[in-house]
């Protein structure tokens, strides 16, 4: 399963228990049943044995645990859904993060000694943008040469086809690629 699947699922279950909720108050309002009655039923349904206590204690347990997790879920900024804004005399442009992203990998994927990629890009509040490139490397490469000239590469790439300027390009080399010869 997927995190956004399971963050959905959490979502779908929270929102199930505030609709039961929120009817238990509407009937309530619409005096389709009195609050002594549900109280006394409810109290008898949870006290009648342990096995309930148990399960109610669970479920509040439950309920807890998916409120901080939707709160503390939103306070994270989707990056997916961030964008560069340009201004220009005639208006904004929006430039998303993935559309940066792919301009970075088509400048990546055209150099000869990369065998994997994964980018990163942050949004400045000052303007510009970092990115971080996580690779995989041949053993022929000359590490200090290589990371400089993608650097170089991929920021006049960025400003010439985007007007975006990078700040900062991390290179982090994850991994050093050795072929399996047989």
């Amino acid at each position: 399963m997927s995190k956004e699947s399971f963050n959905n699922l959490i979502f779908v279950l929270f929102l199930v228990v505030v609709v039961f909720v929120s009817g238990i108050f509407l009937a309530l309002s619409l005096r389709l049943f009195s609050l002594e009655t549900f109280f006394f039923k409810t109290n008898y349904l949870i006290y009648s044995n342990l096995l309930n206590q148990i399960i109610l204690g669970l479920v509040g347990i439950l309920l807890i645990f998916l409120a901080v997790y939707l709160i503390w879920q939103k306070t994270k900024f989707n990056k997916g859904d961030l964008s560069v804004v340009q201004k220009t005399s005639f208006g904004e442009i929006k430039i998303s993060i993935g559309s940066i992203k792919r301009l970075a990998l088509k400048v990546v994927e055209g150099m000869e000694g990369i065998t994997e990629t994964r980018i990163e890009v942050n949004i400045l509040k000052s303007g510009g943008i970092n990115i971080d490139l996580h690779l995989s490397v041949k053993p022929d490469v000359n590490i200090p040469e290589f990371s400089e000239r993608i650097q170089r590469k991929l920021k006049e790439h960025l400003l010439e086809t985007s007007g975006i300027e990078a700040k900062e390009i991390k290179i982090h080399i994850d991994k050093i690629f050795y072929e399996d010869k047989k």
